[in-house]
This record gives C-alpha cells, structure tokens and sequence, in this order.
C-alpha cells in the first residue's frame, strides 16, 4: 500500500515536472519566433549629400589648322604658328612644364576617293594643351587668345575643360552627412509607422559623381552620393 502512494506521487511530480518543462518550452519557443520576426522588420533609406567646390585644375586646348599644296612650306608654317602660340602662352604666364603638345598631323587629301573641288593637296591640324591650376590665368586668357592670335593669321578653337581633384578630401564627410541624411529618413519613417529604428543592418555606399555646377559655370563642380542604408525595425 505505501509503494503504491509512493509511485503515485512520484508520477504525479513527474508529470507536473513534464508540463512545467513543455510550458517553459512554448514560451521560450514563442519568444525566440517573436525575435526572429523581427528580425524580418527592416527599413531601406537613402541619404544624400551634394557638395559644391571650385575646380582645381583646368585643361586648357587650342587647336587650329592649316592648308597647302607644297607640304614643306606648310610644315614650316604649323612650326610658325607653334611658336607664336606658345609665347603667346609664356607671355600669359604659364610654363613650360604646363604646356604640352606634340607633332601637328598631317594628312594628304589626294588619298580620299573624293578629290574633286580640293583647293589645297595637305592639311594639318594641332591642338596645344596647357594643364594648370592656375584658374584666374586660364580665364583671362579663354576670352582674348582667339582674337589675338587671329591678328596672328592663325584661325584658332579654344576650349577649357575644368576638373577637380580634390575628392578624397572631402570623401569622409560627405559619406557622414549622407549617413546622417539616411537616418533621418529612416527615423521620419519609423515615426510615422510606429515603430522604432534598431541596429544598422546593411550599408553600400554609391558612386561619387562631379559635375559642372552648370552649363554656365563649369569653374564649379557639384559633387554628389548616395548612401543607402538598411535599419532594423522593432
């Protein structure tokens, strides 16, 4: 009789034991499906930031062209006309080491299929490029230098590309300000969702463009990115 009770109560603890156990289970069960879930909940944002800077550095090309029937004189002219740009430029300024340029290409016309109506057999076209920091020089001179090498006889095209190189400078805080930009996205949607903004999940950072300010103002770049973040949601 009191190993009977005594099974009795030991089945009994065992089987409160057993549905403690199993309650425990579900509910860490329940509690480890919540967190995953939520782990689902994320948010994608973009943050950008535009910047504007000043070129540094300018491309300065003239190019011009020649035409003759004797490709001596006409050699011995595009020589002429090399020299009296490049003092020009000297003149301006700028240095040796700034200007660059090599031989004017020479092509021969009676080599096309098309001959008919040619007044001049060669011709030979060069281009004298000037690479400088020196923005004021470059300005001053863009606005006078075809007039005055056309009092020269020299028909000239003249272009001024200008760039920046300075954008590991500025790389660092513009990635920050994108960030930030992306968060306070991120922030204004979670606010209107009634939710909140948890740990960063993932982040690329996009390419960084540069551009003429406008078609105007080419002196100034903007400079643009795009970072784009994924927040958690809980």
């Amino acid at each position: 009789m009191e190993e009977n009770k005594c099974l009795f109560k030991k089945n009994i603890i065992l089987g409160v034991s057993l549905v403690l156990a199993a309650l425990v289970l579900g509910i860490f069960m329940v509690c480890t499906i919540k967190t995953l879930k939520s782990y689902d909940d994320t948010v994608t944002v973009r943050g950008l930031c535009e910047k504007e800077v000043p070129a540094d550095r300018v491309v300065l090309r003239i190019s011009y062209s020649e035409q003759d029937n004797e490709l001596p004189d006409l050699r011995s002219r595009m020589d002429r006309n090399d020299q009296t740009i490049i003092a020009l430029l000297k003149q301006a300024g700028f240095t040796d080491d700034e200007i660059k340029y090599t031989s004017a290409h020479f092509n021969d016309r009676f080599d096309s299929y098309y001959t008919s109506n040619i007044r001049f057999r060669y011709n030979a076209n060069q281009t004298i490029n000037v690479f400088t920091s020196k923005m004021d020089l470059v300005g001053s001179l863009q606005k006078k230098i075809d007039a005055e090498l056309l009092k020269k006889d020299i028909i000239s095209s003249t272009y001024a590309n200008y760039e920046y190189h300075g954008l590991n400078d500025i790389k660092p805080s513009m990635i920050a300000e994108s960030l930030k930009n992306a968060r306070s996205a991120a922030d204004e949607f979670a606010k209107n969702s009634g939710s909140e903004i948890g740990k960063m999940r993932t982040a690329s950072q996009g390419y960084f463009d540069v551009e003429d300010l406008d078609e105007n103002t080419p002196q100034i770049k903007k400079v643009r990115v795009v970072t784009t973040v994924e927040y958690y949601l809980k």
